[in-house]
Order: C-alpha cells, then sequence, then structure tokens
C-alpha cells in the first residue's frame, strides 16, 4: 500500500479524493491520459488499500505513479521528500519498508513516553516484540509502507490474536534512533 502522502499526492493530481473502488476505473484513465502508461484498476485498488492481500508493488508501477505526480521515476520521488519545507518539517527523513530487509529491527517513540519496538516479516508486514505505554502490543501482526521521523506512524492494519483491528495512527510524532 501506498503512504499517506503518497495516496494525497495523486488524488491532487487526480482532483478528488479517492474514496471507493469504483473510483479506481477513473483513476487509471486519469493515468494513462497523463503519463500514455497504464496501470491496471486492480492493481491500483490493491496499493490502495481497497483488495486484501497487499503484494510489494513493482517497480515500474511505482515509476509510473512517480511519472503521474511530476517525477522522473520513484527513486527521483523518494529523493525529493527531503527536499520538502512546510510548517510541520525541516527534512523528511524516511524508512521505505520495501527497502528493508527481513529481520531487521526497528525501534521507535512518541508522546507520552511510548517506545516499540518491531521486527519486519518481509511484505510490509511487522510483529511487535515490544511495546512500552502504546496500544500496540508484543505480537501484533502490523502493515505499513513507510515511516516517517515527526510525522505520525499510519499503519495500516493491526491483527491482533488473528483478529483485524483495523488502521492505527501511532502519536503526532514519531521519533527513530539516530
Amino acid at each position: 500500500m501506498l503512504s499517506t502522502i503518497t495516496r494525497r499526492q495523486i488524488e491532487k493530481k487526480f482532483g478528488q479524493e479517492i474514496r471507493y473502488p469504483s473510483d479506481c476505473d477513473a483513476l487509471a484513465a486519469h493515468i494513462q491520459h497523463i503519463t500514455k502508461q497504464n496501470i491496471s484498476v486492480s492493481t491500483l485498488k490493491r496499493i490502495l488499500g481497497f483488495v486484501s492481500g497487499v503484494k510489494e508493488p513493482r517497480l515500474f508501477t511505482l515509476d509510473v505513479l512517480a511519472k503521474y505526480i511530476g517525477y522522473e521515476n520513484w527513486d527521483v520521488y523518494l529523493e525529493n521528500f527531503s527536499k520538502i519545507e512546510n510548517s510541520d518539517f525541516v527534512n523528511l527523513e524516511q524508512i521505505t519498508v520495501s527497502e528493508l530487509d527481513k529481520g531487521v529491527s526497528i525501534e521507535f517513540y512518541y508522546d507520552p513516553d511510548r517506545k516499540v519496538n518491531m521486527k519486519y516479516n518481509g511484505n510490509f508486514t511487522f510483529v511487535v516484540t515490544e511495546s512500552v505505554n502504546s496500544k500496540l502490543i508484543s505480537g501484533d501482526i502490523i502493515k505499513l509502507t513507510h515511516i516517517i521521523r515527526h510525522y505520525p506512524l499510519i499503519v495500516h492494519s493491526v491483527v491482533r490474536d488473528n483478529r483485524e483491528l483495523g488502521q492505527f495512527k501511532a502519536g503526532k510524532s514519531v521519533v527513530l534512533p539516530a
């Protein structure tokens, strides 16, 4: 699935919020019109979170999306995150989950006094290995695509004891150790 930031940029270019699976039909046509390249409606539904069983998007798909929102390719798009400035950020530093190796552990903090450790299992999923003062608990399986320093952590889904709990937003500002 795409990060919230990327999704909002696509919606801005598209000219409307993408709220329903049926919106993906018009979005696919608009992407083809702008880029002269096709992304299937089913791929858009999958990466926008309308269908379960999310597979990692192919680089071609990410390149087309980057071109659609005005970048040469996906790598250039990611490089530009560090150049964005607004009232909430000086530099957006991020971890792109698709670039992580399986087994990598990540620790993050957010106010008030919360700490979470998680281990990457592949396919955008992590298992929470330690949780202090957080609603996430050890053993939770979480799915996310990006972790952006000093920005809320947006978890696309939380599974606890084989039960889907839905999306989760962790704090107003995530702090990653240096």
